[in-house]
């Protein structure tokens, strides 16, 4: 087993050295943890090992092989493990440690090591990865708040601590500048051969005081500068405390297109629009970020050349172990690309958001229109019906009873061979005419409809039409049914009307079914016939009303405006045309009672 590289003990002034270590696997993570802790038991120190189970028992087995008195150190109260999962839970609220919560479960386990230990300056080593757990989680923020409060309590009992995160964790994160963060927080690291840095972080050694780090963490110390000094795609540099460049790489170079010796001590302000300059922009996000830890910006940057450029902008403050601000870090990408392809997005998401608005104003007007057209249409019907109504009431009174009057004024003329003959003419042309007026009255509107209903006026109307038309009529309907609204029983009947016409005119049919009945809460009308029915290039998909037709058209639009609809079913060997109407009447299906004509 190697011997690890750690920071040499603290010097006076420095009473809690705080080390981390950046491991790439659990193997390497045991070796390092076991030496040191191993060294410190050999010295009388005490261990707190907070861990998951798979470390702690890991950890245990390592020091066992090295130190031969660990059963001992147990018994005196020198080695302690503790579940890093459980701790965690004992003081994080709402996602963050809470600092009260924090002590009170920590302070009791330092005290009690640290008087189990023997005599010295740093009595207790603690090892602890609630932070990679915590890291892990993706809640940076909250490790980070946590090895704050870790430093906190090493200055009220002071003792060594000792934090491992595994690389894996800054190779996923979202946050450029976590690496960063988490290493500027700690005095040194205990480093290991074969750690490479993260390949998207900066990182500048913290300001320690300690002599030598050993020769592995300055290779990866040197490794990582020659990282930075080689990333293209991120300006990634230096600032002194008060905003002067201190450090430059070649991506700083080819985003901003200074040389580093044209750049190097002036202030970072040089990179800012003049209008940002004079509002004090730059000296505003160094305060933010030396007040709040870091600071992040979306902007204009002015290039050498004097061109702008979109750019998306970190600064993270550096302290040194006394919490000393000591500069700042900060990472520029040039997003311009992205800028203007999501400004692109953008425009073509609000033109199509115009386009959707103007498509549903329009289907808006059109929806109006066509509720227009309905109004119109029933307003046409109403009319005609009322004109239907009033004409049929003329006839009947006014010239059926002029007709009548010629009849008995006929009658009453003296007869004589030659007159008997005209007036007998006269007359029964009288008869013929009133009989006529009185079929055109009641057709136009038949009173018997308004007065007896449906059921009624449908076998009278069959009669007339089989008198006039040679077709065979006959009529079933449901035993019980009832009334039903006025503009309903007038609707139906004119699809009657109407489809009898057509049957008439078109069919070549010798008979014709009517059915009337009641189907849930829907009035249903049915109007059979047995002739060649309408042919599949005129009736529509799926039993669509045909393509031609007025009267069709009419019937359907009656139906519609009284929420109903029109079905037609139509083969070779006939057709059915059911007018469906809902209605809040409720009918008991019987016997259907029949009629024939």
């Amino acid at each position: 087993m190697s011997s690890p590289q750690m920071l040499d003990p603290a010097p006076e002034g420095l009473k809690h050295p705080h080390v981390v270590q950046f491991y790439a696997n659990d193997a390497q993570l045991v070796d390092q943890v076991s030496c040191v802790l191993s060294k410190a038991l050999e010295e009388g120190q005490s261990v707190i090992v907070i861990a998951t189970a798979d470390h702690r028992d890991k950890i245990a087995k390592a020091i066992r092989e090295q130190v031969r008195m660990l059963d001992a150190a147990i018994a005196e109260g020198r080695y302690t493990t503790l579940d890093a999962v459980s701790m965690l839970s004992r003081f994080m609220v709402n996602g963050t440690p809470d600092p009260q919560r924090f002590a009170s479960t920590l302070s009791p386990v330092v005290v009690r090591a640290a008087s189990a230990a023997k005599e010295g300056p740093l009595k207790v080593v603690a090892f602890g990865e609630m932070v990679a757990i915590l890291c892990a989680e993706g809640k940076a923020e909250a490790a980070i708040k946590l090895e704050a409060l870790w430093d906190q309590l090493a200055r009220q009992y002071p003792f060594s601590l000792y934090c491992a995160y595994p690389m894996q964790a800054f190779r996923n994160t979202a946050e450029p500048d976590l690496f960063l963060r988490i290493y500027s927080a700690h005095t040194g690291v205990v480093g290991a051969e074969h750690v490479a840095a993260p390949e998207t972080q900066k990182l500048q050694p913290p300001n320690t005081k300690f002599s030598d780090i050993g020769r592995t963490w300055q290779e990866i110390e040197d490794r990582f500068r020659l990282f930075v000094g080689a990333v293209q795609d991120y300006a990634i540099f230096m600032l002194d405390p008060t905003g002067n460049v201190v450090s430059w790489n070649r991506g700083a170079r080819s985003i901003k297109g200074y040389e580093a010796s044209e750049i190097i001590g002036k202030n970072f302000s040089t990179f800012y629009p003049e209008e940002d300059v004079r509002s004090g922009k730059p000296a505003m996000e160094l305060e933010v970020a030396a007040r709040e830890g870091r600071f992040e910006d979306e902007g204009w940057r002015v290039r050498k050349d004097g061109s702008m450029f979109w750019a998306n902008v970190i600064i993270t403050a550096i302290r040194d172990e006394f919490g000393r601000l000591v500069g700042f870090g900060k990472v520029t990408r040039d997003i311009t690309e992205k800028m203007q392809a999501q400004r692109a997005v953008d425009r073509a998401n609000q033109e199509l958001r115009k386009e959707i608005l103007e498509r549903r104003a329009t289907e808006r007007r059109l929806a109006d229109s066509e509720h227009s057209l309905r109004s119109l249409s029933l307003h046409l019907l109403r009319t005609q019906d009322e004109e239907r109504k009033r004409i049929g009431r003329d006839l009947h009174d006014s010239l059926g009873q002029l007709l009548t009057a010629l009849k008995i004024g006929l009658a009453s003329i003296k007869r004589d061979a030659q007159t008997d003959e005209i007036v007998s003419k006269c007359s029964h042309l009288a008869d013929d005419c009133i009989r006529e007026v009185r079929t055109i009255s009641y057709l136009l509107y038949p009173p018997m409809l308004e007065e007896l209903g449906l059921k009624s006026a449908i076998p009278w109307y069959l009669d007339g039409f089989a008198e006039r038309s040679g077709i065979k009529t006959s009529f079933e309907c449901s035993a019980g049914f009832d009334r039903l609204p006025r503009e309903t029983e007038l609707g139906l009947f004119r699809v009657l009307q109407e489809a009898l016409t057509n049957v008439h005119r078109h069919s070549e049919s010798l008979v014709a079914k009517v059915r009337l009945r009641m189907e849930a809460s829907s009035a249903l009308l049915e109007i059979e016939d047995a002739g060649k029915g309408i042919r599949g290039d005129v009736l529509g998909d799926s039993g669509e009303l045909p393509r031609i037709g007025v009267g069709l058209r009419g019937m359907d639009e009656r139906m519609r405006q009284l929420g109903g609809r029109l079905e037609i079913a139509s083969n070779g060997q006939g057709t059915t045309l059911t007018a469906v109407v809902p209605v809040q009447v409720s009918i008991t299906e019987a016997a259907p009672v029949s009629s024939a004509a």
